[in-house]
């Protein structure tokens, strides 16, 4: 039974199946899924008990197809050595795809959409290019420096320990441009006279976004917490 004094990263982590459900209200498990069911909710002008209610519904359902629920399973049985070799091999590489894709989009919809949403799409530009520099720059600290020492020091240094606080931090901040990006887009809505490209745009950044995601919950809520109890 899912309560309202749980956090959502708790209640993904125990009930993966749960992502679909808070991804559709815009909910962080992530970055900020550590605070309290009822302060996350309330701040989303969401009613606490009918929230409750749904998400025990979503819970209690079992995955039909092999899915975010498996993944977050069998990823949760690996050893952290395994984690870090699964998270380079999986969301490193589809993230980095989805981000060059999302580039060359948005850079066509910027050139022809810009006479009627030059405004929106010159920000949307701005945030994305920023967003994807921090995010290339993030994956090969994690590649070349943090992942490596983490794998040398089976048992966790203070240093390394350190490196991963910097790295949570890391996820905030990109947590943040991406609320601003759901904000800016109105979670991913095309304006009306939105051509195919620049709906498909908003598919694959919304799809990037999705896995990034997963991506930092199974590193914050799971492989580092996992890495620090090995003293």
């Amino acid at each position: 039974m899912i309560t309202k004094d749980m956090t959502l990263a708790d209640v993904v982590k125990a009930h993966p199946n749960t992502i679909g459900f808070l991804n559709g209200l815009h909910l962080d498990y992530c970055c900020g899924g550590h605070d309290p069911i009822a302060m996350a909710v309330r701040e989303k002008g969401l009613d606490v008990d009918k929230f409750l209610a749904e998400l025990n519904q979503a819970a209690a359902k079992k995955a039909t197809q092999r899915d975010v629920h498996d993944d977050i399973e069998a990823f949760k049985t690996l050893k952290v050595t395994e984690m870090l070799d699964d998270l380079e091999a999986t969301h490193h590489v589809t993230d980095r795809r989805l981000m060059a894709e999302t580039e060359e989009l948005l850079n066509k919809i910027l050139i022809v959409h810009y006479p009627h949403h030059g405004k929106m799409l010159t920000r949307l530009h701005h945030l994305y290019a920023g967003l994807k520099a921090e995010l290339e720059e993030h994956f090969a600290k994690e590649e070349q420096l943090v992942f490596p020492l983490m794998r040398q020091h089976p048992h966790p240094d203070s240093q390394t320990l350190s490196l991963i606080q910097d790295l949570e931090t890391e996820h905030t901040g990109a947590g943040d441009v991406i609320k601003e990006i759901q904000e800016l887009t109105d979670n991913f809505t095309p304006p009306a006279d939105a051509c195919p490209t620049f709906r498909h745009t908003y598919v694959v950044m919304e799809q990037l976004f999705d896995d990034i995601f997963i991506h930092i919950f199974k590193e914050n809520s799971i492989a580092f917490p996992e890495y620090a109890e090995q003293v």
